[in-house]
């Protein structure tokens, strides 16, 4: 809680200089999360008030924000959707894996983050290939959960996707088949011919706002 604290302090103390040295920088999202992050629970948003009926004292309490950035709502949000994952795991081994794009393909993302969605979709094709080519006529289906990182450790633009993937899947015929290993270099070849061809569809969709950038 007390680093909570900390790090609102160092945007409400360092926000506005920031905006004014990054001017036209920062996309409008960003500023409009950070302002919720810095006004959570400010009375001026709107509170609930508690009043004591025996002495009378009166304490207001300020909405949150809901922003997943507020180090508080935030955190709160993350719980809550891993408690819901986790209720949705079926009973089965997961393994968690990692599905990145190179250098040359970041700065495609960077100037239409709408292709971020491709990531998730791209990478969940890619196993589900995979699977149902164990079997043509079971044409077996994996569990998937998937989430998007859009930096690395060093914090600079890095989108990747994350996911959990069950050992096994469900078949046509059979309810469900272990899988111990899932091949590297097919999932590979897989993911970059799936992502590169959506790429492609998108490149040629007539985006001219896309190549300006």
């Amino acid at each position: 809680m007390i680093m909570q604290g900390v790090i609102k302090q160092i945007f409400v103390d360092n926000w506005e200089k920031f905006s004014e040295i990054y001017k036209g920088k920062i996309r409008a999202n960003i500023s409009r999360e950070v302002d919720k992050m810095i006004n959570c629970k400010s009375l001026d948003n709107g509170f609930i008030e508690f009043k004591c009926e025996n002495c009378g004292h009166i304490k207001r309490v300020g909405f949150s924000c809901k922003s997943r950035f507020c180090t508080s709502c935030g955190k709160k949000k993350s719980e809550e959707w891993s408690d819901e994952m986790v209720a949705r795991l079926i009973n089965s081994k997961h393994r968690h894996m990692v599905f990145t794009i190179p250098q040359e393909l970041r700065i495609y993302f960077a100037r239409d983050r709408k292709l971020l969605s491709l990531l998730p979709k791209c990478s969940a094709k890619a196993i589900m290939s995979w699977f149902r080519d164990l079997n043509k006529k079971e044409c077996f289906t994996p569990g998937i959960i998937s989430v998007i990182h859009t930096f690395g450790r060093d914090l600079k633009w890095n989108p990747h996707v994350h996911l959990i993937v069950t050992e096994g899947g469900a078949g046509e015929i059979t309810i469900w088949r272990n899988t111990k290993h899932i091949n590297y270099t097919a999932l590979r070849k897989r993911w970059q011919k799936i992502l590169l061809d959506e790429i492609g569809i998108n490149l040629k969709s007539g985006k001219k706002e896309f190549l300006k950038n």
